[in-house]
């Protein structure tokens, strides 16, 4: 009776641990996301870890150059509160899921659109000249503060 409580138990757990686990379409965000938000140190980044990481550098690490194909992954980060981009083809990042930016780095000269969330006003530290970066607000319907904007 005990090795089947105990075998239900584990199943559980492990049933539950799959379920936190965040499924990541670009594995250099995921690679990034981890080194700075696995804070139990087990090689999976669940969703209360991706809920606390406010800072994400997804620029160079080492002699590791980043190369992100799309940055659709940082929705996952609802908290983020300072980003780096890397180096991308994309010449569109919608980062309007992360409306408590409050610094963002853009360090491709081939992004020519940033989306921000209504009422989001990061520095912004960019290789373009003034005014060759479009700035475009959407709504964020998971800030409590959007309301205001409406």
């Amino acid at each position: 009776m005990k090795k089947i409580l105990y075998i239900a138990v584990l199943t559980l757990l492990s049933f539950n641990a799959f379920a936190q686990e965040l499924k990541f379409s670009d594995p250099e965000v995921l690679r990034c996301a981890l080194r700075s938000g696995d804070f139990n140190e087990d090689g999976v980044l669940s969703k209360a870890e991706a809920d606390s990481l406010t800072v994400l550098n997804l620029t160079v690490y080492r002699i590791h150059i980043f190369e992100v194909k799309t940055y659709e992954d940082l929705k996952k980060f609802p908290n983020l509160r300072k980003v780096w981009l890397g180096e991308s083809e994309l010449k569109t990042v919608d980062l309007s899921a992360n409306y408590k930016l409050e610094f963002v780095a853009v360090q491709s000269p081939n992004l020519s659109e940033l989306v921000l969330a209504v009422g989001c006003c990061p520095q912004l530290v960019t290789p373009h000249s003034e005014g060759a970066l479009t700035i475009k607000r959407v709504y964020n319907d998971n800030d409590p503060n959007s309301i205001w904007y409406r």
